[in-house]
């Protein structure tokens, strides 16, 4: 984040010093950014339009897509491979793939993928990263425990082992002694090993606010002393970070049992990368905490209900001047004098809503302790409701619903039973309209939601599962030239995370298509759509057809001169498929390529191409 940089200071042997910033936090991009950085292309990347956002510096040879459900993946394979860009890595999690490009063709091919229909969004992979400041003084010290009333807290609840706070950050140094007995786990993201030890300092501060063991005579106290840690580094050996990594930083915590997932990095309020990753956390039981920013201005963005935004406060519950505000702050908590521990074993002070963000960490992991059967929208709720109120009455762009109380939560926590969930989602077709004919690709789109979340959205075809979406929007791309012209039925059916779904919503619709296959109780069909046959072909060709079966279909199968070359599972009545021949490794002469599909009974439909190698 821009504007005032977050400092982080160390007290070791009688000499003070500046340990570190995390721009992350807020500080803006280093005058110098690594030489895989660009500035913004003319391209109109949905963050962008945020100029917090538009400032930061970005990856460029990396796109971060999510295409939409529904579309067929060797139809995005094809894609990809025709604007040239190439599959790095993907977060299946929440549909993401990134894709490598060549830098000066990052805005062209992000319009190309947008325009082939296929592709729901198209992000770049901002850089969130350390900078140094400034020799300045320590910061006297200030009780932030006995300012949002940790003791009292405590008399009801320390934390819990089945509580596990995940603190994806810059690593957390695995043996600080008031850390080393609280780390139960931790991955490196960033390398993809298990060296997830601090290359900052700022995640060992981070960690210590949130849970430093406490009680034992030594150091600091944690807010939360017996909630267990998962050290998830995010950052490179300069402390740099992505919205992709944070996001697979999440999904990681996500799957090792984290309770409470705290994010000390942004701005975040905008990016779309992190926000499916934070949905896909609620939804699997978590609460996201993520601080708010240093650049001590006004924003309009408004985040997102799957997270809570914090914003920092001083030692009187007055806004600090660093801290971001706007209605996508929840909270505040205190963020200025916060003491914790620090890389090599030591203590210091720290400022910033980097430090803010593990505070309320430490009380959601506290109320959580004392009623674990609590969902997060319940956990969140007792947050919001337990604060102090500042500033305007009611929720404000500075102070959000107001300073949270240690004490307050977990009394409230305490007394707020767990009550089963049995209302179902609530469901509204968008788009289409019922008799509205479609053609082409068509982006069928619905609104649903739910006070627990929405696990998923599931689109059938002619009563056949054809695409699930676990994100919102809920949307999805039809291709009507695989499905036979004329009148089907698509019908929406939402389901939440404790499982109740919502009645379907039915309509029936007209295909207008070119295909010339059959479906909906006809026979099976395997039809080349392209190129054509007996054609003379060279290089890298893309084979595409469509497959269908009115009984449903289940595995689709290539073969290239009898030799089966991909395997792949498929669904729906009707689907297209596609295969990247690499013709110029095969012979002279004729080839014949081969597809077999498996339906939901078993029998088995082929069809064959003949093309020719020169």
């Amino acid at each position: 984040m821009k504007g005032t940089k977050e400092t982080i200071y160390c007290r070791r042997k009688g000499v003070i010093g500046v340990l570190c910033v995390m721009a992350g936090c807020g500080a803006p991009p280093s005058p110098d950014p690594p030489p895989d950085t660009v500035a913004p292309a003319e391209f109109a990347f949905p963050e962008d339009q945020d100029p917090a956002i538009a400032a930061l510096a970005f990856v460029a040879t990396e796109l971060l897509v999510q295409p939409y459900p529904g579309a067929d993946a060797q139809t995005l394979h094809a894609l990809y491979d025709q604007t040239g860009a190439t599959v790095v890595d993907d977060l299946a999690e929440i549909d993401v793939t990134v894709l490598g490009v060549a830098p000066e063709r990052l805005s062209s091919t992000a319009a190309e993928l947008t325009a082939s229909g296929l592709i729901e969004t198209v992000h770049k992979n901002y850089l969130y990263q350390p900078e140094a400041v400034p020799n300045d003084p320590l910061f006297s010290r200030e009780d932030h425990l006995a300012q949002i009333r940790a003791a009292q807290a405590w008399d009801v609840s320390v934390g819990a082992a089945g509580v596990p706070i995940a603190i994806v950050d810059t690593g957390v140094d695995p043996n600080h002694p008031d850390l080393a007995d609280k780390i139960i786990d931790g991955w490196n993201i960033y390398d993809g090993n298990a060296d997830f030890a601090d290359v900052l300092g700022h995640g060992t501060l981070v960690a210590g606010v949130a849970a430093a063991l406490s009680n034992n005579g030594l150091g600091v106290a944690g807010v939360a002393w017996d909630c267990p840690i998962l050290a998830v580094r995010v950052g490179n050996a300069d402390g740099q970070s992505t919205g992709r990594h944070i996001a697979a930083g999440i999904l990681w915590a996500v799957a090792h049992g984290a309770r409470v997932i705290n994010v000390s990095f942004a701005p975040l309020w905008s990016d779309r990368i992190v926000r499916s990753a934070a949905q896909q956390a609620f939804n699997r039981g978590c609460v996201v905490v993520i601080s708010s920013g240093n650049a001590g201005g006004t924003n309009t963005a408004v985040g997102y209900d799957e997270a809570l935004f914090v914003g920092a406060v001083n030692p009187t519950n007055q806004i600090a001047t660093f801290s971001d505000r706007g209605p996508f702050v929840d909270l505040v908590a205190p963020g200025t004098g916060i003491r914790s521990t620090t890389r090599g074993g030591d203590y210091g002070m720290a400022n910033g809503t980097s430090f803010s963000a593990p505070i309320v960490s430490g009380v959601v992991a506290l109320a959580w302790s004392v009623q674990p059967d609590l969902r997060p929208v319940s956990i969140q709720d007792v947050l919001l409701r337990s604060v102090v109120d500042l500033g305007d009455p009611g929720k404000d762009t500075s102070y959000g619903a107001g300073a949270v109380d240690a004490a307050a939560a977990v009394t409230l926590a305490s007394q707020t039973p767990a009550i089963a969930d049995t209302t179902p989602p609530t469901l509204r077709v968008i788009r289409p309209a019922t008799r509205e004919t479609l053609s082409g690709r068509y982006t069928a789109s619905v609104e649903a939601t739910d006070a627990s979340g929405v696990a998923d959205v599931v689109l059938s075809i002619d009563t056949v599962p054809f695409a699930t979406d676990t994100r919102s929007p809920f949307q999805f791309v039809i291709d009507t030239a695989t499905f036979s012209s004329g009148s089907h039925t698509i019908a929406f059916v939402a389901t939440d995370v404790a499982g109740n779904s919502s009645t379907a919503r039915t309509l029936t619709v007209t295909f207008s298509s070119s295909f010339a296959g059959t479906s909906g109780g006809s026979a099976n069909a395997v039809v080349f759509r392209s190129p054509a046959a007996g054609a003379t072909v060279s290089g890298d060709v893309t084979i595409q057809a469509t497959v269908s079966d009115p009984d449903g279909l289940a595995v689709v199968e290539w073969f290239i001169d009898g030799v089966s070359v991909f395997v792949s599972p498929v669904s729906g009545v009707s689907t297209g498929v596609s295969y990247l021949w690499k013709a110029n490794a095969a012979t002279p002469g004729r080839h014949t390529v081969s597809i077999t599909i498996t339906d939901a009974t078993g029998s088995r439909t082929a069809g064959t191409l003949a093309l020719i190698r020169p």
